[in-house]
């Protein structure tokens, strides 16, 4: 206890001293790949080039607009009351005059999954209102801060020239807090560029071998004690290629002397690459959030059929894209919701995933259980309209209960109703229960004796 509390102590008297800690790199880093000094990631830059790892990227950038942007008010009562027209939710559907907001939203899921860090720019009109925004490449933009502040400001680059951007004219979504620089996110790709690079070399040697000869490369040497001319080594050589290679492929040569052909190197069926290129999809997919049977990749397709297709691509979605968007949904509700609600603490941004249709039968049975609550009579119709994103009035504040059931008090009192006496369509009592049976009883005969003089 008196070392936590000397701790404490010591970080209120030297706050400065505490904050620089915070950015202080951490002194047993390893900064690359484990066990080489190779530098993949300057030869397979951010991965993009890679079709393994733009067919997950790709899925995640179609399938992430698919919910619309949603905003919720929260209430006294605890309740959460779904808003329709918002001038936020407007701005993010058209963001500015140039794109849409389901464009924006691809875009920034693509750097958001490369990166770890996307970014959106801030524009105002003269009354400081905030009236457009815009997706800015994370190559183009930089946090930048201090031992004093975490981040002071945000450097733009146009043209070379830097272009200092306050925080508050900033949207900057992590994907978490990056161990060497707690300003930026981590890309969730740098652990995998290895097996990128693995990928890309295996369909660079298939593409050679199809592009020279479609087989490994040849050592062509006399069958002789004669040594050839290098004019001879040369023609031979152009000989070789020009009748076996390109649109040539598989013709017969004759060589005028005795000859010596011998394979050099591995062939595709030695090499295995099929089998080698499988373990970069199902890396990356994994890194990705995203099954490789989702992505159409050979890792999954070979045990796919038409059962699990839906349920892979299922699993994807609450596994992948559903945290993806509780992550960027806190971002947007704290960094862009100020500029129009004061207090952020009284709303939620999400996303409305009545629209996925992936989880429409996920949907179904969340409305049968509200349904089964509401004819109960022990939830509220209204709570199970809020519940499924739609409108509440105050006449849903009731509860569904049958006219012949009463409830007996567990301290020995009379029996109850369980509604007042009001019937509604299906001949249920709507209420909140307080009337006793006979008054229920009465009142429905009344109702009755009334409705017999009017048909008479």
């Amino acid at each position: 206890m008196r070392l936590f509390s000397a701790v404490l102590s010591t970080a209120a008297a030297g706050g400065r001293r505490l904050r620089r800690m915070v950015f202080r790199r951490h002194p047993m880093r390893f900064f690359g790949l484990p066990r080489t000094k190779f530098d993949f990631a300057a030869e397979v830059g951010d991965g993009t080039g890679s079709s393994t790892v733009m067919a997950p990227l790709l899925w995640v950038a179609r399938t992430f607009p698919e919910a619309p942007p949603a905003l919720w008010e929260k209430l006294a009562s605890g309740q959460e009351e779904p808003v329709r027209d918002h001038p936020l939710l407007r701005l993010l559907e058209r963001p500015n005059g140039f794109y849409t907001g389901v464009v924006m939203w691809m875009a920034t899921m693509l750097d958001w999954s490369v990166d770890g860090n996307a970014y959106w720019l801030k524009l105002r009109d003269r009354g400081g209102r905030v009236v457009e925004l815009w997706w800015a490449p994370h190559w183009m933009i930089e946090p930048r801060g201090d031992e004093q502040t975490l981040i002071s400001h945000y450097e733009y680059r146009v043209s070379g020239s830097p272009w200092l951007l306050p925080p508050d004219d900033v949207v900057h979504f992590r994907f978490g807090l990056d161990r060497d620089d707690p300003r930026k996110g981590q890309s969730p790709l740098k652990s995998v560029l290895r097996e990128v690079f693995t990928d890309d070399e295996a369909a660079n040697f298939t593409a050679s071998l199809l592009r020279n000869m479609g087989v490994p490369g040849l050592v062509v040497s006399p069958d002789g004690a004669a040594s050839p001319s290098p004019e001879d080594v040369a023609a031979v050589r152009a000989e070789l290629k020009a009748r076996v290679g390109g649109d040539s492929r598989g013709e017969a040569i004759v060589m005028s002397g005795p000859t010596k052909v011998q394979q050099f190197g591995f062939s595709p069926e030695q090499l295995l690459l099929k089998e080698l290129r499988r373990i970069p999809e199902e890396r990356v997919t994994a890194v990705l959030g995203v099954p490789a049977i989702v992505a159409g990749l050979g890792a999954g397709l070979d045990r796919s059929t038409f059962t699990n297709m839906a349920e892979a691509r299922e699993a994807a979605y609450e596994s992948g894209i559903i945290p993806t968007q509780r992550i960027i949904s806190e971002d947007v509700r704290w960094q862009l919701l100020p500029e129009f609600e004061p207090d952020p603490f009284m709303w939620r941004f999400g996303f409305d995933l009545s629209k996925v249709r992936v989880l429409q039968e996920d949907l179904y049975r969340q409305a049968q259980r509200l349904n089964l609550a509401v004819n109960g009579g022990w939830g509220e119709v209204a709570e199970a309209r809020r519940a499924m994103g739609l409108e509440v009035r105050d006449t849903d504040r009731i509860y569904l209960r049958p006219a012949n059931m009463v409830e007996v008090p567990v301290d020995g009192g009379g029996p109850r109703a369980l509604a007042p006496a009001s019937l509604n369509g299906s001949g249920a009592i709507s209420g909140n229960g307080h009337a006793s049976a006979a008054e229920v009883a009465d009142e429905i005969e009344r109702r009755l004796d009334r409705r017999a003089l009017l048909t008479t």
